[in-house]
């Protein structure tokens, strides 16, 4: 067990008052460096009080680092006469998928329509991993029971690839023109599943303003940059494509002013450094130094190409979107440090 998870233990068990932000920085630390002795070490202190929503959060670092050792103990102890138990969290559904788990997959399939969103959203992010042709048919028929809708399980779509192939991608950008924001992360998510093949139709989708991927209360913009990692869409292609239609084809304000939001808070979610919740996804590889020349940098001395540049040409030079993209480059500032020196630390051992 390494130095972090041992005082990550040590925080819970001393119940002293502790920020949630301070217990995911460290399981985050664990979820990157640890092994299977930390993920048992945690999934210990987990049982000793499973319905305490601190002790919830170990389960990131508990399924990224365990095996399926591990995954047998936990469907011991958290199941019963093949349910979940009723003071167990629903995330132990995803929990068990990502770790290859497969027994309770029957289970996680009659849950995606269930009355309850986290636990349809964990049974869906949980059979992602899981081998379902036994449910093919009985999964397209949940999503021929609600297509259309404006309101469904919203990561049901996500395992579309599941039972169907590419032709379905049509009729799932359709979906998403009538469903309500508080429900297409699945959607974009779901096309994402399909690969890199999907990568411009999840570029159209970030910037199509009706699908709403920034950060407005929805949670889209997240499953948005989830989206672009498991296509291997790039920041870098991202950006290069907005300053060349807003120098060339005369974007209008409106939708130079979205697809700006979006840029910013995609860019957020990639200096938070959150784990991808299917464990067979890419990551974006782009450091943060070659992003902050990409956004930042002028390309002369003379010409001023940057985003803040093309804002204030565009836009004004007054327009809140400057204030967002300076303290924007200020965490971007910060970030290329502790990548540097992570380098450097990595590098001499």
């Amino acid at each position: 067990m390494n130095q972090n998870t041992e005082k990550l233990v040590q925080l819970l068990r001393s119940n002293r008052r502790m920020d949630g932000s301070i217990l995911a920085a460290y399981c985050r630390v664990t979820s990157k460096y640890g092994d299977n002795d930390d993920a048992a070490a945690l999934f210990r202190v987990f049982a000793e009080q499973p319905s305490d929503y601190r002790r919830t959060m170990l389960l990131d670092p508990i399924m990224r680092c365990g095996d399926l050792a591990l995954a047998e103990e936990i469907g011991y102890f958290c199941f019963e006469h093949g349910m979940l138990k009723e003071d167990m969290p629903s995330e132990l559904f995803h929990v068990l998928g990502y770790m290859g788990y497969e027994k309770y997959t029957g289970y996680m399939v009659d849950c995606i329509g269930a009355n309850d969103y986290d636990l349809s959203q964990n049974a869906c992010l949980g059979l992602l991993h899981l081998p379902c042709e036994s449910y093919q048919e009985q999964l397209e028929k949940e999503l021929e029971k609600v297509y259309g809708q404006a309101l469904f399980p919203e990561f049901l779509p996500a395992l579309s690839f599941k039972f169907a192939d590419e032709q379905i991608i049509p009729r799932l950008l359709a979906w998403g023109e009538q469903a309500s924001t508080d429900c297409n992360a699945g959607l974009v998510f779901g096309i994402s599943m399909f690969g890199e093949a999907q990568k411009d139709q999840v570029k159209r989708i970030l910037m199509k303003p009706h699908w709403e991927m920034y950060s407005t209360g929805t949670g889209s913009h997240w499953w948005g940059y989830m989206s672009m990692q498991t296509v291997g869409l790039t920041f870098g292609e991202l950006v290069a494509d907005f300053k060349g239609r807003s120098e060339n084809a005369g974007m209008d304000k409106q939708t130079m002013e979205y697809e700006l939001e979006v840029l910013h808070d995609l860019l957020e979610l990639k200096l938070a450094d959150d784990p991808h919740p299917a464990r067979f996804s890419p990551l974006n590889p782009e450091s943060v130094t070659d992003l902050y020349q990409k956004v930042f940098q002028w390309s002369s001395e003379h010409n001023d190409d940057s985003v803040p540049g093309r804002i204030s040409s565009c836009l004004g030079y007054k327009h809140p979107l400057l204030d967002k993209y300076m303290h924007l480059r200020f965490k971007m500032e910060l970030g290329m440090r502790q990548e540097l020196e992570l380098q450097a630390l990595t590098k001499h051992g």
